[in-house]
């Protein structure tokens, strides 16, 4: 049992983290760095964003008892179903061009273009991610990390061992995508395989339901 739990932490974390992976490999594409307070930054949010999601999700479970047993499923199939939506839209949004040479301004267009793609971050064109734009990427990569831990409250997985690696998995992805990025610059390609936590969310909502 406790190999089996272990088994799905491991999962969940990849799912998470997976776009810090590709957040660091693109990056490293755009010789663009990331400083490594923004390592720290992505996993701490990364974690907080679990937890808070697993706090609400714990109140959930209070107020509605009857349906806990299916509604972290429910979930983890909402969250998969979301990301590989964000996926879809992706490929579309690569045939415009919103990404200008001129340095963008801080407002709420440029919050909302960073969470949709947080490989915008670098606003100011500076070469590194640094400041308010680490806190801004780390909350855009956290947004699958809070609605997993919304799902995870209705599973038997303990919160703070998941919590840490999630936080853990973010920061050792985004550091592998930016050591990998500066080798392998002829797998672009690689970026389309951005729906795979998709699917991994939505086998662990279909894990929830069969257990």
């Amino acid at each position: 049992m406790l190999e089996h739990i272990w088994v799905i932490i491991l999962l969940l974390s990849f799912a998470v983290s997976f776009d810090s992976y590709f957040f660091g490999f693109t990056y490293s594409l755009k010789s663009i760095k990331v400083k490594k307070t923004t390592y720290m930054v992505i996993g701490l949010v990364t974690s907080s964003s679990f937890l808070s999601g697993y706090l609400l999700g714990g109140i959930f479970s209070l107020l509605t008892p009857t349906i806990t047993e299916y509604l972290g499923g429910i979930i983890f199939l909402f969250v998969g179903g979301y990301v590989i939506w964000q996926w879809v839209g992706e490929q579309r949004e690569k045939i415009r061009m919103y990404y200008k040479d001129e340095p963008l301004s801080w407002n709420l267009k440029t919050l909302w273009l960073i969470l949709k793609d947080p490989q915008m971050a670098d606003v100011d064109h500076s070469g590194s991610i640094n400041g308010k734009e680490s806190f801004i990427v780390a909350l855009a990569l956290s947004l699958d990390s809070f609605g997993s831990g919304v799902g995870a409250a209705f599973t038997i997985l303990p919160y703070l061992l998941t919590a840490f690696m999630v936080g853990l998995s973010s920061m050792f992805f985004l550091a592998l995508g930016s050591l990998t990025g500066r080798y392998m610059v002829q797998f672009k390609w690689m970026q389309q395989l951005s729906f795979l936590p998709g699917l991994i969310f939505i086998l662990l909502g279909i894990w929830n339901f069969t257990k």
